[in-house]
């Protein structure tokens, strides 16, 4: 295993719920199969191999990703994908973008009131008020790719502990200029609900 990934599995543990990258673009959600197996749900079916292996081994699966869009659970429209997780005794409604495609602001409104977490590659508007967390391009810009513990409310800047290690950062000439990331995990009060307060203007 490759030392930055191995450094990142020791931050991660245990092995988080959810992975963004830093460019928004590819979600990985960790999910039970049929058998009981955990398996990885990835947004797009990505074809770089780079992408597929950092998701995997930083999820902790063995097996290949299953394709959001053909999980049992999911509901997908050509601009979005929703989903339901249940984690720490509760459910988490995740509104995923899987594209730039225009959709009418009021139906977005209305989609992400009804979301804990809404994560998308593009900027979205301030009237985007998910529940718990925002993590649109204005967000991720300043945090890099993030790890989601649901169950603990913990959201991990993997950035911070990873410099410049590619996968996890936002590309240069899409990044704008970036606050301090922080080094350690912290509660999803100062993460979550600040930032994603933030990104909403």
């Amino acid at each position: 295993m490759p030392v930055a990934a191995a450094s990142v599995m020791v931050a991660l543990t245990p092995v988080p719920d959810i992975l963004v990258t830093g460019d928004g673009q590819q979600v990985g959600i960790t999910m039970r199969g049929p058998d009981g197996s955990t398996r990885l749900v990835s947004l797009r079916d990505s074809r770089s191999s780079y992408t597929r292996d950092n998701l995997m081994e930083l999820a902790g699966v063995g097996a290949e990703p299953v394709p959001l869009a053909a999980w049992p659970d999911a509901r997908c429209s050509e601009a979005f994908c929703t989903l339901t997780v249940a984690r720490g005794g509760r459910s988490w409604v995740l509104l995923l973008g899987r594209d730039r495609s225009r959709v009418e602001e009021r139906a977005l409104a209305a989609a992400c009131a009804e979301a804990d977490i809404v994560v998308a590659e593009r900027f979205l508007p301030r009237s985007c008020r998910p529940r718990w967390l925002k993590a649109d391009r204005r967000f991720l810009e300043r945090s890099g790719g993030i790890a989601i513990d649901l169950a603990a409310g913990r959201i991990t800047t993997v950035a911070a502990g990873q410099g410049e290690h590619g996968w996890w950062q936002v590309p240069e000439e899409r990044a704008g200029p970036r606050g301090p990331a922080p080094s350690d995990p912290a509660p999803a009060a100062q993460i979550g609900e600040a930032p994603a307060a933030t990104a909403a203007q």
